[in-house]
């Protein structure tokens, strides 16, 4: 009777990726911002995208026009950082574990972010025109300072959800209280 031991490849290194870091609340992911309202030459920012445990960290940013993102890799192994978006198409190449890569954006819309090496790895990027969004906190709460007085729409942005849309009347002075209900399952553990 012949052997029939499964066979092994040697040609690359066996590697594992220790248990993934527990999900950051959906909330985390949702970009809340006033679709109506814009500003020329909203000064730019600087975030950063972490590529750790084989996962984009935070999965949502965003930023205003001209800003840079950062993506360094936390990984014991090579990453790549691309996207084939309308807004902003590039590709940073494949890098190793303590280098970082930056990729400024120019153009305010949705950026999609994903790994070359690993496909089940991907990043959104909000890029805004004016300074008016945010993100919220956990806890869902948010401040968005300086918007002008007046009616405006207040969008709140999921990915898998889509656009909330609310009419909101902002007075000068006065703090304005909103809510919005998404319907996002929190992952399970």
């Amino acid at each position: 009777m012949p052997n029939r031991a499964p066979s092994s490849a040697s040609a690359y290194e066996r590697r594992s990726v220790g248990p993934r870091p527990k999900a950051q609340p959906e909330l985390k992911n949702v970009v809340i911002f006033f679709s109506d309202l814009t500003a020329a030459g909203a000064a730019p920012m600087h975030a950063s995208i972490a590529q750790k445990d084989e996962q984009f960290a935070p999965h949502v940013v965003a930023v205003t026009t001209g800003s840079s993102v950062a993506f360094p890799n936390e990984d014991p192994f090579f990453h790549n950082v691309f996207s084939l978006s309308r807004g902003a198409t590039f590709n940073l190449g494949r890098y190793p574990s303590g280098s970082s890569r930056s990729q400024t954006f120019n153009q305010p819309g949705i950026v999609k972010v994903f790994c070359e090496i690993h496909s089940h790895m991907s990043a959104v990027i909000r890029v805004f025109n004016h300074g008016w969004f945010t993100v919220p906190n956990e806890d869902g709460t948010f401040v968005i300072d300086g918007v002008p007085p007046g009616d405006h729409t207040l969008v709140a942005w999921h990915e898998r959800v889509g656009e909330r849309r609310d009419r909101v009347t902002i007075r000068a002075g006065a703090a304005t209280s909103i809510s919005f209900t998404l319907p996002v399952l929190e992952p399970g553990p």
